[in-house]
C-alpha cells in the first residue's frame, strides 16, 4: 500500500525524517541533500519559500521531493540562493517518482506555478525526465586520481611572502559561529553580495554549526586583520569550497591572498586523500587551478508542463 506524507512547515518534516535519513544513507548524494540543512532552510526562509515536501513510500520504493514555493509562484527544491546541488532522494521502482511529482504537482494546480532549479550535479536521473533540463554551468575541481600537477609555484611564493609579513594560517570548524558571522558581514560589504540578507548569514552560521566536524575554516590573519578566509565542508571523499573572501587592501591584494590561501588547501586536501570542488561556476580563477569539472544542469517546466504532468497522473491519485 502507498504512503504520502506532504510536509508545510519545518516542524511537519520530522514526520519525514527517518525515511530522509534512510535514503540518504543507502543513496548517492550530496551533503545539500542532508535532512538537517534541509529542515533547515524550511525554517530560516519559510517566509519567502514555503516549503511543500512530499514523500511516497510503497514497499521497497520511496522518493521524497525536497520542495517548496515562493513568493513569485515558482516551485523549487529547498536552499533558496544558498544549496550548490539540488536533488530528489529515492529508491526502487521509477513509478514512485512519477507518484511523488503528481502529487506534489496536483498539491498545487490552482496556483499554476512555474518550476524552476539549478543546479543539478552529474548526469541527470531519471527524478528529471518529465521535466525540461538543460545545460547550465560546469563545477571544476581537481580530483587526487587525475595526477596532474596542481602545485602553482608563483602562489606557493605568495604563501610564502604572506608568512614572512606575519600573517598566520589557521584552520576552525564549524563551531566558530563568530568567524563565520564575520566573514558573511565582510562578504555583504562587497559587490553584490548575496549575504547582504541576513537569513542567509544566519542560514550559512547554523548549517556550519549543525555539521560543525565536516566544516573546515582556513583563514589567514595579521593581527586583527582577516587577510584571506576560505569555507569548506568535507562530504564524503570531496572537500567542498563554499565560500572564499579576501581583504580588498592593495597591501594585501598585491599577493593574491584569497587564491594563494584556495592553493594551499588544495595541496593540504589532495595530501589527505581529499579531491577538491570549486562548486557552481566556471570562474578563472577556478580553471586556472582545476583539472577537470562535473557538468551542471538547470530544470524548469512551464505551468503548463506541469498542468500536462499532473493531467496524466490524475486517475492515478484519486484511485
Amino acid at each position: 500500500m502507498e504512503r504520502t506524507i506532504i510536509a508545510t512547515s519545518a516542524d511537519e518534516m520530522e514526520l519525514l525524517r527517518p525515511a530522509w535519513e534512510s535514503l540518504y544513507a543507502t543513496g548517492h548524494y550530496t551533503i545539500f541533500q542532508k535532512y538537517g540543512w534541509n529542515q533547515l532552510a524550511a525554517r530560516i526562509f519559510e517566509e519567502s519559500e514555503r516549503p511543500l515536501v512530499v514523500l511516497v513510500e510503497n514497499g521497497f520504493s520511496a522518493a521524497i521531493i525536497p520542495a517548496a514555493i515562493n513568493s513569485k509562484n515558482e516551485l523549487m527544491l529547498l536552499g533558496e540562493k544558498l544549496f550548490d546541488y539540488r536533488d530528489v532522494l529515492w529508491t526502487g521502482n521509477p513509478e514512485i517518482l512519477e507518484s511523488a511529482w503528481a502529487t506534489l504537482l496536483f498539491h498545487v494546480l490552482k496556483k499554476k506555478p512555474t518550476f524552476q532549479m539549478h543546479a543539478l550535479r552529474g548526469t541527470p536521473s531519471l527524478a528529471w525526465s518529465s521535466l525540461d533540463v538543460s545545460t547550465f554551468t560546469d563545477a571544476p575541481c581537481v580530483r587526487a586520481e587525475d595526477n596532474a600537477d596542481t602545485f602553482h609555484n608563483r602562489l606557493a611564493r605568495n604563501f610564502r611572502r604572506l608568512e614572512a609579513l606575519n600573517c598566520k594560517l589557521a584552520r576552525h570548524n564549524g563551531d566558530a559561529s563568530e568567524l563565520l558571522t564575520s566573514i558573511y558581514n565582510l562578504k555583504s560589504a562587497q559587490g553584490e553580495s548575496l549575504f547582504r540578507n541576513p537569513k542567509r548569514v544566519e542560514m550559512l552560521v547554523a548549517m556550519a554549526r549543525t555539521q560543525h566536524n565536516a566544516c573546515e575554516i582556513f583563514t589567514l590573519e595579521c593581527g586583527s586583520t582577516l587577510v584571506a578566509a576560505l569555507v569548506t565542508f568535507i562530504d564524503g571523499p570531496w572537500r567542498r569550497f563554499y565560500t572564499t573572501y579576501h581583504v580588498a587592501d592593495e597591501k594585501w591584494a598585491k599577493h593574491s591572498p584569497g587564491l594563494t590561501l584556495i592553493h594551499e588547501a588544495v595541496q593540504r586536501s589532495l595530501a589527505a586523500g581529499l579531491d577538491c570542488d570549486f562548486m557552481t561556476g566556471d570562474q578563472p580563477y577556478k580553471r586556472r587551478l582545476a583539472t577537470s569539472a562535473v557538468p551542471l544542469y538547470r530544470v524548469t517546466a512551464s505551468a503548463q508542463k506541469l498542468q500536462d504532468i499532473v493531467s496524466a497522473y490524475i486517475p492515478a491519485i484519486a484511485a
